[in-house]
């Protein structure tokens, strides 16, 4: 297995998410290799852990025929969400004012960045011109704070606030139950929650573990959960499992 890391064209690793898993897997001895342009990687094995952009990992993966599953709002989870979900087109939002006010999201991960939409201005960036992506639209809550919890081989590795009230206090009770009823979870991911301003605490989305925002987690551990997902998604050995 080696370990393939986007660098920039200034010879710079490309993100700080990236360096941290840099730093990760050079404390377990892997080898790293480092590559500007995700073309260059038309070589790669399966089992070698390409750390990029989301676009990036899933062009290598459909290389190797895997397709990865959009994971946002597992089903056995709905209940935790404390808000109406629901499937919609760009399009729909985009020429009904009367469906404003409503949070909106694309259902290709990271396709655009979500966003509560109250006016024309909100829709700027969402989509490309020709396309009409599928979205997913919730109820707007009001989130005083928000954490990411990072969960491996289902255990709960860390918790980190991301955004929000710094003395605000998540329900831990709620996360732990979300993390044991999610009997369809894959074995690295992330699980965003936030804190309302009616004290409670709400799944926000659920992330997968192949391209990941590590938001402070200590860097060992981020490595070992993209390596652990990677493997999995492969059916691949993980040799980060000590």
């Amino acid at each position: 297995m080696k370990i393939y890391i986007r660098k920039n064209f200034d010879n710079e690793i490309a993100s700080h998410n990236f360096y941290a898993a840099y730093d990760g897997f050079k404390q377990m001895g892997i080898e790293i290799n480092y590559f500007k342009n995700i073309e260059e990687l038309s070589d790669s094995k399966k089992e070698d852990i390409v750390v990029s952009y989301v676009d990036d990992v899933r062009k290598v993966l459909f290389k190797h025929n895997i397709i990865t599953p959009e994971i946002d709002y597992p089903e056995e989870l709905k209940g935790y969400l404390g808000r109406k979900v629901w499937d919609s087109k760009l399009s729909i939002i985009a020429n009904n004012p009367e469906n404003w006010n409503v949070f909106i999201k694309p259902v290709e991960d990271k396709k655009f960045t979500g966003v509560v939409v109250r006016s024309t201005k909100d829709l700027i960036g969402c989509g490309t011109y020709g396309e009409d992506p599928e979205i997913l639209c919730s109820e707007v809550v009001n989130f005083v704070a928000e954490w990411r919890c990072f969960v491996r081989y289902g255990r709960i590795l860390d918790i980190r606030r991301y955004r929000g009230d710094w003395r605000a206090q998540y329900d831990y009770k709620v996360v732990e139950d979300v993390v044991a009823e999610y009997k369809t979870a894959p074995k690295g991911y992330a699980v965003d929650f936030g804190l309302t301003d009616k004290g409670q605490t709400l799944l926000i989305e659920v992330n997968d573990g192949y391209s990941l925002g590590y938001y402070g987690l200590f860097s060992l551990d981020y490595a070992k959960l993209l390596s652990a997902r990677w493997a999995e998604l492969t059916n691949t050995i993980d040799e980060c499992d000590f």
